[in-house]
């Protein structure tokens, strides 16, 4: 009695169902996002005050503090962008991109929303105060504007990038495990065969 057995192995062959976006992939993303800018704001603000103790120019401390905080955004949303997609084993790359943005549209509201009830007001009040001691002051508050515009913007792409790097990554390992699944049962056949 000799029962035959097929392994069916399933590839996408392009976008016939639209996308299918990951939201548990997309809070695990914000949620990085949030414990890396955490974590990198406690350090410059530890720099920064231990700067000030030095008797440092306040402001040096003030520009320091608002490239500071621009990169260490830009490193959140990167890796949060790359945890979404790597933790949702996105395939294709326009799902990939879209959950990257939603990663940077989540991430800034919940920001935004903490901002507003305080959580940010240690950062806000070293920023304000870099401002005030002329950071700023030479290209005035048009300028800073457009900077911060640009900085969001910038923010966007770099969330955009690590969706993709992760993406591209999740597929490797996950056709790998594939190919290796269809070779075994190849050769599982081939020597039923026998």
């Amino acid at each position: 009695m000799s029962t035959e057995r097929h392994v069916i192995v399933e590839r996408h062959a392009g976008s016939v169902e639209g996308m299918r976006i990951s939201w548990g992939g997309i809070w695990a993303g914000v949620l990085v996002v949030l414990g890396i800018l955490l974590v990198l704001s406690t350090l410059g603000l530890a720099i920064g005050f231990s700067a000030d103790a030095r008797d440092v120019d306040p402001q040096k401390i003030g520009t320091g503090a608002i490239i500071w905080s621009r990169v260490s955004l830009l490193i959140a949303l990167f890796l949060g962008g790359a945890a979404a997609t790597r933790m949702s084993m996105v395939w294709d790359r326009p799902t990939a991109l879209a959950q990257g943005m939603l990663v940077w549209v989540a991430s800034l509201i919940v920001g935004l929303y903490l901002s507003a009830n305080g959580f940010g007001l240690m950062l806000s009040a070293a920023l304000t105060y870099g401002l005030r001691n002329g950071a700023a002051g030479e290209h005035g508050p048009s300028a800073l504007a457009w900077m911060t515009f640009f900085a969001v913007i910038l923010s966007l792409l770099a969330t955009l990038a690590g969706a993709a790097l992760g993406r591209r990554r999740a597929a490797v390992h996950v056709t790998r495990a594939l190919d290796e699944v269809s070779a075994s049962s190849t050769r599982a056949g081939a020597e039923s065969i026998e």
